[in-house]
């Protein structure tokens, strides 16, 4: 087939595909396959919901109140499409990371205004090969002069940067060709802070996204049928990653 990736419905690879892949390549083939978990992720939510309103507080000049209030309508307003779409919620976890927002965004707020307004936000990015048949697509969360920052609000602070991270922010900055930065907002209920890490060795991460998108487009060409493919590597099943929907799923396409 000329494109494998058209044929089997995939229309642009992104940060998240090519780390699924690298990650757990038989996930990453389920939902080439057409599969979409429904279940709701209160803490997808919460980073959504903070990202947004520190865009609206910066580029709105809201007060840290009404960015707060904003970000609990965010959150909300996820919460109810999860469940007027029949998805999972799991309650608990929402009531807590529902909590979380406000503590989030006080520590946040200071450190972004301290930065100035940044030039674009939620800006989407684009790079094409001619090696590749489709285009790497993303979006950005904050550009400033020859800076591209992103958001991470987490419960645990990381030693170093993982490498699906630097792998992300290695496209945003060949993209932007900037310096990427990633803004840790480190946040518990003894403690928050915000701590700024840099990503190093760009071309290096750009040279695994490229070995990445080959292998990804030489699996795909192996065959038209997803389920030949699907012959080509197991699932496993002990990765946290997996819901249970999706392991149910996928045990149907591997006819386990």
């Amino acid at each position: 087939m000329n494109d494998p990736f058209e044929h089997h419905g995939v229309g642009h690879l992104s940060a998240s595909s090519i780390n699924e892949y690298i990650q757990n390549p038989a996930r990453w083939l389920l939902h080439v396959s057409g599969y979409r978990d429904r279940a709701g992720i209160p803490a997808m939510w919460r980073g959504t919901a903070v990202d947004k309103a520190i865009t609206s507080a910066l580029l709105e000049n809201l007060s840290d109140d009404e960015a707060v209030a904003e970000a609990q309508s965010s959150f909300n307003d996820e919460r109810a499409s999860a469940l007027a779409n029949n998805q999972f919620v799991n309650e608990k976890k929402s009531k807590s990371e529902s909590e979380a927002v406000e503590r989030y965004l006080r520590i946040a707020l200071p450190h972004y205004r301290s930065l100035g307004s940044p030039i674009a936000s939620q800006k989407k990015i684009k790079l094409e090969y001619e090696w590749l048949p489709i285009p790497i697509i993303g979006y950005l969360d904050l550009k400033y002069d020859g800076v591209v920052r992103d958001i991470k609000t987490v419960g645990r602070l990381p030693s170093s940067v993982p490498m699906t991270v630097c792998r992300q922010l290695a496209i945003y900055a060949t993209a932007e060709k900037a310096l990427p930065l990633v803004d840790y907002i480190h946040s518990t209920k003894a403690s928050s802070q915000v701590v700024v890490m840099g990503v190093a060795d760009v071309e290096g991460h750009m040279r695994v996204v490229e070995r990445a998108a080959r292998s990804m487009m030489n699996l795909l060409s192996y065959s038209e049928d997803i389920k030949e493919i699907t012959q080509l590597i197991m699932p496993n099943f002990d990765d946290w990653r997996w819901s249970s929907g999706e392991k149910d799923e996928a045990r149907k396409l591997w006819s386990l």
